[in-house]
């Protein structure tokens, strides 16, 4: 066969939109959709290309004669009916269908073993083939896929609305004067006809056969979806989509095409300054919210104990839900349990923010909320927290669309310490979206309050609650989240089986058995607290905020050092602290860990060794 059909005359409103450009000549990877097509053809030996136009076509046959690349004979063909059916635009070529030749769609790529299996395959005089895929679960878009029904390689029916079907239509076929007969019958008949219908006609006599394309790659570009899916493609497997690749000629880079546009535009989250704590052993860790106890004997004996059972699934997870629910009057069903609040923060947006859609966040706040929604596609809105950092809800409520899906609240707050009001949170409550009140710090609050009650009330209310901050279990990846069963049901729809090891379910039971341990830590933590805020109230150039939570806030604006400079200097002094620009707080505030007696004493050291200098024009 050295002569090919190519179907090139609709519209493809589709995939251009309101472009002034036919749908043949759409770019995908900087090459026209049908220089591609033809291009491969020629390739396999076609020395002919019959070329049926219709929308456009003048600008098309333009664009083809002047392509320099392509070498194989072009002949038109212009098809008045392009807005009927693809088959009226199969029959207006006719004169040139008096021979076996292949039939192809102007915007189906393809590789060239496609072209080769059609050629080769052993076809009964008179009979046509199209070329099928088996593999139906790499069809990039099914819903407007031709689907056929095979028995053995005799096709018995094609159409995409079938309901049985067992292979695709790639778009690639090897047709006669058969085809054209059948069509021309349904044309007569009808006046209009699709290719599916000649297919079927021949089918029914037992004259088309399917072709299977085995591991050949393949896609039809007639959507934006679609293109930017096949300009991944061709990244990945070159022009000839994995013809034959060599060896190791694949781009690990390109991957990254395949991703969505939200996921490729997203930051991972910044984990530098564990890496800067771990190179330096002897730094004073007081940048990230630990704890700076160990684990206790007890805890050490029940990880010890659990990891004996490695080889198992974990089975405690009921009774660490158990333990959780009494601790606040519920039952376990109203008690989901996260590797870290972390994970529960990713469940929660996962499970209802689609692409488009909205978070809102008072600011500054913890970034991972910010960070989660751009993931999924997520839009999160940013509300600034009033002048005296406190909760704007009447600018939160005016911030709410239609599109808004959920509210995160972190209270006590990180990273401004402060916790919002009940009746500030009742109102927004009331507005019925689901809301997200991260507890992480609740346990240093001053008296202890807690916000998990209102979920009997409220039951589109979300608490999270973390033992990586009082408890002191920050590498064990522990969290859990207390809500309405039904909340609960919905969000484990999407949470992972086992997402708990069992030697994080055995320390945080131990970890709650611990009381008077617990008590004492926390007795040093609050003394730790009290001291900073104390010694560095006496700085020059500072203010410091007392927080509700295991950190004491200092804003360095009245100084002549800016956040980061501060942070840069006191790490030369063996103290990590946190600048809280990630958490969208500006150049001037950073964060202070409350740590044990000797890392407190460190800190202060250095800061008055620091603000004891002259002062100087501001650090940029």
């Amino acid at each position: 066969m050295q002569r090919a059909i190519v179907l090139a005359a609709g519209r493809g409103s589709r995939l251009v939109g309101e472009q002034d450009l036919p749908k043949p000549l759409k770019q995908v990877a900087g090459v026209a959709l049908l220089v591609r097509i033809l291009r491969t053809l020629q390739t396999e030996g076609i020395r002919e290309a019959v070329v049926i136009l219709g929308d456009r076509g003048e600008h098309i046959r333009r664009a083809l004669q002047s392509e320099p690349s392509l070498l194989l004979k072009l002949k038109f063909v212009e098809n008045l009916d392009f807005h009927k059916k693809n088959g009226v635009s199969l029959l207006a070529a006719r004169a040139f269908i008096d021979r076996e030749c292949l039939l192809t769609m102007a915007d189906h790529l393809y590789s060239p073993e496609i072209v080769r299996r059609l050629q080769s395959f052993d076809l009964p005089a008179g009979a046509c083939a199209l070329g099928v895929d088996y593999d139906i679960e790499r069809c990039f878009d099914l819903d407007d896929a031709t689907k056929v029904q095979l028995d053995g390689n005799a096709i018995t029916s094609i159409a995409k609305e079938l309901d049985r079907y067992n292979a695709i239509d790639t778009g690639v076929f090897r047709i006669g004067p058969a085809l054209v007969e059948e069509l021309d019958k349904v044309y007569l008949a009808t006046g209009d006809c699709s290719l599916s219908d000649g297919v079927g006609a021949l089918a029914r006599q037992g004259k088309f056969l399917g072709c299977s394309v085995g591991d050949a790659r393949w896609i039809d570009v007639d959507t934006p979806e679609s293109a930017a899916r096949a300009e991944a493609m061709l990244r990945v497997f070159g022009d000839a989509l994995g013809d034959e690749p060599e060896a190791g000629r694949i781009d690990a880079e390109s991957i990254e095409s395949f991703a969505p546009t939200w996921v490729r535009a997203a930051k991972p989250y910044d984990e530098d300054h564990f890496a800067v704590a771990e190179r330096q052993t002897n730094l004073a860790r007081m940048m990230s919210n630990e704890s700076p106890f160990a684990p206790s004997e007890r805890v050490i004996s029940a990880i010890v104990d659990a990891a004996l059972g490695g080889n198992r699934y974990p089975a405690r997870s009921s009774e660490l839900r158990q333990r959780l629910g009494d601790g606040e009057g519920f039952d376990s069903e109203h008690v989901l349990l996260g590797a870290g609040s972390a994970e529960l923060i990713d469940l929660v947006i996962r499970t209802f923010v689609a692409p488009g859609e909205e978070t809102l966040l008072s600011v500054p706040t913890f970034s991972m909320y910010e960070a989660r929604t751009r993931v999924v596609g997520g839009v999160p809105v940013l509300v600034p927290m009033t002048e005296d950092a406190g909760f704007d809800v009447p600018a939160l409520i005016g911030a709410i669309t239609e599109r808004t899906k959920v509210i995160f609240l972190c209270t006590p707050n990180n990273p401004t310490g402060n916790r919002i009001d009940d009746g500030d949170l009742r109102r927004i409550l009331r507005l019925g979206l689901p809301t997200v009140i991260d507890e992480a710090y609740v346990e240093f609050a001053s008296d202890g309050r807690t916000m998990s009650g209102l979920i009997s009330e409220f039951p589109n209310a979300i608490v999270l609650r973390t033992f990586s901050k009082a408890y002191g279990l920050a590498g064990l990846r522990v969290g859990y989240a207390l809500a309405h069963p039904a909340q609960i049901r919905l969000l484990s729809r999407v949470k992972v089986p086992w997402n708990l090891p069992s030697v994080a379910i055995a320390a945080a039971i131990a970890v709650l058995d611990d009381v008077t341990e617990q008590s004492r830590r926390m007795g040093l933590l609050r003394e730790g607290g009290e001291y900073l805020v104390a010694e560095l109230s006496r700085l020059p150039g500072l203010q410091v905020t007392p927080c509700e939570a295991n950190f004491v806030l200092v804003d360095t604006s009245g100084s002549h050092l800016t956040a980061e400079a501060v942070v840069e200097k006191l790490l030369l002094r063996g103290v990590f602290l946190r600048s809280l620009r990630s958490h969208r707080g500006g150049r001037s505030l950073v964060r202070i860990t409350i740590g044990d007696e000797a890392q407190n004493r460190s800190c202060v050291g250095a800061l008055r060794e620091l603000f004891a200098q002259p002062a100087r024009a501001v650090v940029q």
